[in-house]
């Protein structure tokens, strides 16, 4: 068993880089097209969106003890709406970006059991070059996103604060949030927090 852990764990590192490099690869192919209409760049970054990233656990955590205390129908209105303004935010960022290089570099096994840190170097053609690391987790044989750090930022983390100080100023109601959320995705904005976890 001792000889055969390192290699499971480098098999895991192996998988947890590939699940990412398919990741980017799609997403520069499906959505860098600046012809694309604006609603089809966003149906399909939604579908990339609810495939690889982990929406029930990054919406757990950023709500935290308020998941608690919400409704299973607060829970779902939330993660809906989560959803949507993770859309509107992010979907727009990759007009123009079919030049930029996505290179997977170091994959780093996590304490907790199939989770992995993905660091990837973002290169667009006529702007800085950017490093990004994923955290990813492995659960039925299927890898997928639980947070993105961009420049040393967790998004999870920065969501997290954003939203816990905004129910506390919305009298405490997760389904508060929720309606304030949805009025920034129905006006095109996203988190306002987490431009240094996502550029």
């Amino acid at each position: 068993m001792l000889l055969a852990l390192p290699v499971e764990l480098r098999a895991g590192e192996q998988e947890a880089g590939n699940f990412l490099g398919n990741l980017t690869t799609r997403a520069i192919q499906d959505l860098s097209d600046e012809s694309l209409p604006m609603k089809e760049r966003q149906d399909r970054f939604r579908g990339l969106f609810r495939e690889n990233f982990d929406v029930p656990t990054i919406g757990r955590f950023v709500l935290g003890r308020y998941w608690r205390r919400a409704s299973k129908d607060s829970r779902a209105d939330f993660l809906m709406v989560f959803e949507e303004v993770m859309v509107a935010r992010f979907a727009p960022k990759f007009a123009g970006y079919g030049e930029t290089r996505f290179d997977v570099g170091v994959v780093r096994p996590l304490q907790d059991k199939g989770q992995y840190i993905v660091s990837t170097t973002i290169r667009p053609p006529e702007s800085e070059v950017l490093t990004i690391d994923w955290r990813v987790r492995e659960h039925g044989g299927r890898f997928k996103v639980i947070d993105v750090i961009g420049e040393g930022v967790s998004m999870a983390l920065t969501l997290r604060s954003e939203y816990s100080s905004a129910i506390r100023d919305l009298g405490g109601k997760v389904e508060n949030l929720t309606a304030m959320l949805r009025e920034r995705a129905l006006s095109g904005e996203g988190p306002k927090t987490t431009e240094s976890a996502s550029n």
